[in-house]
């Protein structure tokens, strides 16, 4: 009964709109074609806007002027699109669809729609379900991103010492319910002012890389590494240490953050003297050049009286012979 009636009332609004118009446009009744983008992509992680553009277009081919109500299904993303557009006979209008995911929103494709339904003709409401949907797929990307914070700040060392360097590695994804993601992350030693992303030559990483695993939304690993250092370092050294994810270019000079400063002393002989230095011995001893003729005299003071001592001892036991 109710399909009847439409068909009725489609029959006599049509006999209104006719009326209008001259007899070769009365053969054109309302309607309206929709034409959208079939896929776009949205950024989900920190700092991103989180935002997809959809540019549509919607048609009137009739000899109508129609009002055309734009609706949008857009799943557990928000949207924004224009809610009513009034387009001329036998014209087209574009407008924009604007998708905005939460942060962190799960990777993976979504599906939505956009709907255009006639609502008027020529300012009379449409009484007929006239409309046209236009599928988009909104692609939410991976992402996975990871911080370094380290457990101490820069020291000094002797050469021969070994080094542990503590770091928290702070991860954040999307990747929703996969599992085994993994990143290796390396420790990298740079010497000051070298420009090489090489080793220096005698250091050691001991224990190697550290594997992390990567969850959905935050996960963190602790690290720990151990650095040898040369037991024969001929002259200090100092540079800085970073830690670099798999994959990433090693740098050649360190950088103003995420780092730590490490300066490694030379050798030292057993008296503690290092070797190979711009001080003298004196000045590492403690001894200032005023200081020189003092103690020259008094070591040739205790001379002569230790080969004294020794002269007498020896014709003392000549004399008892």
């Amino acid at each position: 009964m109710s399909r009847v009636a439409s068909i009725i009332c489609t029959m006599l609004f049509s006999a209104i709109m006719f009326g209008f118009i001259s007899p070769v446009s009365a053969q054109i009744a309302p309607e309206v074609t929709l034409e959208c983008n079939d896929q776009v992509e949205i950024n989900p992680g920190p700092g991103s806007t989180r935002t997809a553009i959809v540019n549509c277009i919607v048609e009137n081919p009739s000899a109508f002027s129609e009002t055309i109500d734009i609706t949008v299904d857009s799943g557990n993303l928000d949207s924004a699109a224009p809610g009513t557009l009034t387009v001329a006979a036998g014209e087209s209008t574009n407008f924009e669809v604007i998708f905005k995911s939460n942060l962190g929103e799960s990777a993976g494709r979504i599906s939505t729609n956009v709907t255009a339904t006639i609502s008027q003709v020529n300012g009379v409401p449409y009484p007929v379900d006239n409309s046209e949907s236009e599928e988009v797929i909104v692609i939410i990307i991976g992402y996975d991103i990871c911080e370094v914070e380290f457990g101490q700040s820069g020291g000094t060392f002797d050469s021969g010492d070994e080094i542990l360097i503590l770091a928290a590695i702070i991860c954040e994804s999307n990747y929703g319910t996969q599992i085994g993601l993994t990143k290796l992350f390396q420790i990298h030693l740079i010497e000051e002012n070298m420009g090489s992303s090489s080793w220096p030559n005698g250091f050691q990483n001991i224990d190697g890389d550290c594997n992390v695993e990567i969850k959905t939304g935050d996960s963190s690993e602790n690290c720990l590494y151990r650095i040898g250092t040369p037991s024969d370092l001929g002259k200090d050294w100092e540079g800085c240490v970073v830690i670099i994810e798999e994959g990433e270019i090693r740098p050649n000079s360190c950088p103003n953050a995420n780092k730590i400063n490490l300066k490694i002393n030379k050798k030292k002989s057993s008296l503690g003297i290092e070797l190979g230095g711009n001080n003298s011995i004196l000045e590492q001893l403690g001894i200032t050049e005023e200081q020189v003729p003092v103690i020259a005299g008094s070591v040739g003071i205790l001379i002569l009286i230790i080969g004294g001592f020794i002269y007498y001892r020896r014709k003392g036991r000549e004399y008892e012979e």
